[in-house]
């Protein structure tokens, strides 16, 4: 076999051909690149298993048309959102949002208490909508399921294939109205969101809001649709709309599928949300949507079964967001077992870090259940065995940004786990935001601290934008900041080393 030395990402041209058809597909190259690699080309014979990964990333905008929008939002203005202002800076956010839709995108608004009403029908963006939200009124107890649906049913109710659509469900308390268990909520969600391209981001405001129910409402959408901010306190809440509205207004691809195929041996397991097997050799990914500059990653690990070479194939499908064409590219990564260059193998430091993105979620979900069991030593124990792993991926010079954010995040969670309190007045908050946004590779926000952290990315897009200026600046400068900032998008995980450094300028949409 064709001696192939590890290199983050290599990919050739020739995957990406025109493929057109009666419909109007065709490639898109600019759109999405699909590259793989696998985190060790060479394996000794002994070896029983090997993991090979792909990796999707999203272009910018280049002055493209976005496609049109339709965005509910869907406000609590039960009786605790009067405190700290955070029904009013909810409204404030909101009309952000509305000053940055144009004529031809559409905007409705749900409100809710113990009763639920509809303030405004899905239309235009006007000063009429604007008005309907700075009407609102705190009071009442929480009935989160029947605002939660009567936004979703807004959106069935004007169907529209080629537009943007998503729900922002804006709460910060527990669901004590309508139905209140999880599972019934969440089944429920699902079955209305079943067959729709719906995305539905969920923002949870201080200590007291069900964050593992916000966190399985938003994961109701699927990988890719769905998100659950944790707005620990008021001043945080610009920069998580900032972050979720700059990828709702910059979506590349929609429907994102990838179909993985292993020439020999058996797949055992694919860590991606969603995975599905088809057979022993074949799985496939449901993505989702992926907004401008962000990357995707779906890890495959093998079971070699004796296989001397072993020839994994990546097939990716989407919708093109500007042209509402399909759109497909491969890449194939290798694995040859052979003891002399194993030996000397050196392993992709891509691949390596986005295992331990995926590691280090699967430890804050472990975490977590051992918190909510009052275990708080064992949640420590758990956290601090992945921070010695992540640790020891520095000392072998395993030093990618991600790998810094990893050590980060685990250093804040921890620091939520100091006992039972700190557990419930904001760990639990805090671990199932890092778990979500590392499961589904979209790291929203930095909530944790308002002080850039030594050794750490420095914040870029909308969401360092919207942080700085909301400090910094007087209202009407943020607003404007804040505009500009919702247009932009900032990568969720670090090129590969390999590549030059990514741009973070403004997109330059064409609104």
């Amino acid at each position: 076999m064709e001696d192939r030395t590890p290199r983050p990402y290599a990919s050739s041209d020739e995957d990406f051909e025109m493929v057109p058809d009666a419909s109007g597909t065709s490639n898109a190259k600019d759109t999405l690149t699909l590259t793989a690699a696998a985190e060790l080309s060479h394996v000794a014979p002994a070896c029983a298993r090997a993991t090979v990964a792909c990796n999707i990333t999203a272009a910018a905008s280049e002055g493209k048309r976005r496609p049109d929008v339709d965005v509910v939002v869907v406000m609590d203005r039960s009786g605790s959102m009067e405190a700290e202002r955070k029904l009013e800076l909810c409204k404030e956010t909101t009309e952000l949002l509305i000053e940055q839709l144009r004529p031809s995108d559409r905007f409705g608004l749900v409100s809710f208490d113990h009763r639920v009403k509809t303030n405004t029908a899905l239309v235009s963006a006007t000063s009429d909508v604007a008005r309907a939200v700075k009407s609102l009124r705190p009071g009442g107890t929480t009935n989160l399921s029947g605002g939660l649906f009567a936004g979703l049913g807004l959106l069935s109710a004007a169907p529209a294939a080629e537009r943007i659509r998503a729900v922002l469900l804006l709460t910060d308390g527990l669901a004590n109205a309508g139905i209140t268990e999880e599972q019934p909520l969440i089944a429920a969600t699902k079955s209305l969101l079943d067959g729709t391209t719906t995305g539905l981001y969920t923002f949870g405001y201080g200590s007291d809001h069900n964050a593992k129910l916000l966190q399985a409402i938003a994961g109701a959408a699927g990988d890719g649709k769905g998100s659950y901010y944790f707005i620990e306190t008021a001043e945080k809440v610009v920069g998580a709309f900032a972050d979720c509205l700059g990828g709702l207004l910059s979506v590349a691809a929609q429907n994102v599928v990838v179909e993985i195929k292993t020439s020999a041996g058996r797949i055992a397991r694919v860590r991606r949300e969603g995975a599905t097997r088809v057979d022993d050799r074949t799985w496939t990914v449901p993505l989702g949507d992926v907004f401008e500059e962000e990357q995707r990653d779906v890890l495959v690990e093998l079971e070699l079964l004796g296989s001397q070479n072993v020839e994994v194939s990546f097939a990716l499908r989407y919708v093109d967001a500007t042209t509402g064409r399909v759109a497909n590219a491969t890449a194939t990564a290798s694995v040859a077992v052979d003891a002399a260059k194993a030996q000397t193998a050196v392993p992709d430091a891509h691949v390596t870090e986005q295992r331990a993105r995926l590691d280090t979620a699967d430890a804050l979900l472990s975490a977590r259940e051992c918190a909510d069991r009052r275990d708080i030593a064992g949640a420590r124990r758990v956290l601090e065995s992945q921070k010695a792993k992540i640790a020891a991926l520095k000392v072998a010079a395993v030093t990618g940004g991600l790998v810094e954010r990893l050590a980060h995040d685990l250093a804040v969670v921890l620091e939520g786990l100091a006992n039972e309190d700190a557990y419930r007045a904001r760990g639990r908050q805090w671990m199932t935001s890092k778990m979500m946004g590392h499961q589904m590779q979209r790291c929203m926000e930095d909530s944790d601290s308002d002080e850039e952290e030594e050794g750490m990315p420095r914040l870029t897009g909308s969401v360092g934008r919207a942080r700085n200026v909301y400090r910094n600046t007087s209202k009407k400068s943020s607003k404007v900041a804040m505009m500009r900032g919702m247009s932009a998008r900032r990568p969720s995980a670090p090129q590969p080393t390999s590549r030059a450094p990514a741009s973070f300028t403004l997109l330059g949409l064409v609104v």
